[in-house]
């Protein structure tokens, strides 16, 4: 509930600071006063998008505050907003941004205005009406309904994902299939193109390096090289010598040991140096086969820019290509009857959640013809029909609409095919008596619903506003004189201008200036005693 409204330098509002009361809050005023600047505030402060012209000509910023009461507990909440573009919100002292805003602001405050009368109208918004009355009994089920088509949903689209997926690459079968069996019957290894590089090298230097192996070997080995005997035969020999001296000086032993390493060392070189001459025998058939293999290789390296291991793991990748596409049937089967399992899972929810819903359409049918009678529209009918869809949604597969026959005789029609606004008035006042006693709003807002009504249709709407205000908080902002008789307590708006700038205030109205204000809104004056009499009279009748 909302205690106290407090507004600085907004639009035509200098200042404006007032309390409201628990029951039915009329406020009235002349065209222009500023009811809808009122409005407007309160709006903004709730969460709606803050509008830098509605600060006060000459103010750096406004300022609006409503201070209340939910459940109990004490809340404050305030928006300043900057003529430069920023605005601030906070609730109880700390900060918010406009969605927690509005989100706290959800169930605690409710407006209603002339915009509302086309939300009924709009046949997609049905749907959500009918869940939201006694909807503790639906909206689990709602949830789990939501849940369950998500994972329908994500499992539809990996099947999906799959089938595209499939299609591409049956395209791409025939080049995997080449390009891997091209790379396979190359039968290369890693480091065959250098190896191969090297070898040839080898070829190509074969005479010198041959000559120059042959005579390093001769040095080691041959004992005729040169009428003198081999470089080992000679090691050997100081080998021996130095074996036999070693035991009388560790200088002696240690000479002999670097000594006998040396021998075996070039022993080993020696024998290197013999297989070396082995296969130092090339052929120019052999030169010409390294060189073909060579240059095949480095044509698949320049056709795939990739190194003899990247090509390799081209190939491997293509396989692991090939291999998928040879079992995309076992894989589409799978994700096929995943899908199919939370289909399935999802018509029972759907199922369920209609059932539900008939349900509450019925009570919903029988609520509101008692209302619709309420608010003199009589012999009336009111229905809702539900029809299967073709396809689930996140809903169900419901479509609902609202029918209606106002007068005997004439059938059932969408509200769209309602001409009156007045009557489209009615019927949203009759569904916020109803869905608002299912919710947790505690103070609901109408702002000038009553447009196209009179007379006694005017007060029987007054009627149902305070019936509703027996058990929540209601400001109605109206130009209605049977309306502003039920208020339990009545606001008068007006505007003065003084030194060319419009200065809105508000009045709180004791019983005389109620009298006073209806009497107005009859005749345009409170002069007369016969307007004043009928304020009296419509007070009373209200009253009773």
């Amino acid at each position: 509930m909302i205690d106290r409204i407090i507004i600085d330098n907004f639009a035509t509002i200098e200042h404006l600071s007032f309390d409201l009361g628990d029951g039915l809050n009329i406020i009235t005023g002349e065209t222009g006063a500023g009811k809808s600047v009122l409005v407007t505030a309160i709006s903004t402060v709730l969460g709606d998008r803050a509008d830098t012209t509605m600060v006060r000509t000459g103010a750096d910023r406004a300022f609006i505050q409503i201070a209340g009461t939910r459940d109990g507990e004490d809340v404050i909440i305030s928006r300043e907003i900057m003529a430069g573009g920023k605005s601030v919100s906070k609730l109880n002292g700390e900060m918010v941004t406009l969605g927690q805003l509005r989100s706290f602001c959800s169930d605690w405050v409710d407006i209603h205005g002339q915009y509302d009368n086309q939300q009924i109208l709009d046949p997609d918004n049905h749907i959500h009406i009918t869940d939201s009355f006694h909807g503790e009994a639906i909206r689990p089920e709602l949830v789990k309904l939501r849940t369950v088509y998500d994972a329908y949903k994500t499992a539809q689209k990996e099947y999906d994902d799959l089938l595209k997926a499939e299609a591409s690459a049956i395209q791409q079968k025939d080049y995997y299939s080449f390009e891997y069996k091209y790379i396979d019957d190359l039968k290369l290894y890693p480091g065959e193109d250098e190896e191969l590089r090297e070898r040839l090298e080898m070829m190509k230097n074969s005479s010198r390096i041959f000559q120059a192996v042959r005579s390093s070997y001769d040095i080691l080995q041959s004992s005729d090289y040169g009428g003198a005997p081999s470089l080992l035969d000679s090691l050997s020999h100081v080998v021996s010598e130095l074996s036999g001296i070693s035991s009388y000086s560790e200088s002696l032993a240690s000479v002999a040991e670097r000594v006998s390493d040396s021998y075996y060392a070039l022993d080993d070189a020696s024998s290197v140096l013999r297989d070396l001459l082995s296969g130092l025998s090339f052929s120019e058939a052999d030169m010409d086969e390294v060189s073909g293999r060579l240059a095949v290789i480095e044509d698949a390296k320049r056709k795939y820019r990739k190194s003899v291991e990247e090509i390799l793991e081209f190939r491997d990748e293509l396989g692991s290509r090939l291999n998928m596409i040879q079992n995309f049937d076992a894989e589409k089967s799978r994700l096929a009857e995943a899908a199919h399992k939370r289909y399935a899972l999802l018509e029972d929810q759907a199922s369920h959640v209609s059932e539900l819903r008939h349900i509450i359409a019925q009570r919903l049918e029988s609520a509101m013809t008692k209302e619709l009678n309420d608010l003199e529209f009589a012999n009336s009918e009111f229905r809702i029909d539900i029809k299967k869809t073709d396809e689930i949604g996140p809903l169900g597969f419901d479509k609902v609409e609202f029918l209606i026959s106002t007068n005997p005789g004439e059938p059932l029609m969408p509200l769209t095919r309602i001409a009156s606004g007045g009557e489209i008035s009615r019927i949203m006042l009759a569904f916020k008596h109803i869905i608002g006693e299912t919710d947790r709003v505690e103070t609901m807002i109408f702002d000038e619903i009553d447009t196209g009504i009179s007379g006694r249709t005017a007060l029987v709407v007054g009627k149902k506003m305070s019936e509703i205000a027996g058990h929540r908080q209601i400001i109605s902002v109206t130009h209605l004189a049977q309306i502003a008789a039920y208020g339990d307590d009545n606001y008068l708006i007006s505007k003065s201008i003084d030194k060319d700038k419009s200065y809105t205030n508000i009045e709180h109205l004791n019983e005389d200036s109620k009298v006073r204000m209806i009497a107005t809104l009859f005749s345009g004056s409170a002069e007369s005693e016969n307007a004043l009499q009928a304020a009296r009279e419509l007070i009373q009748q209200a009253g009773k």
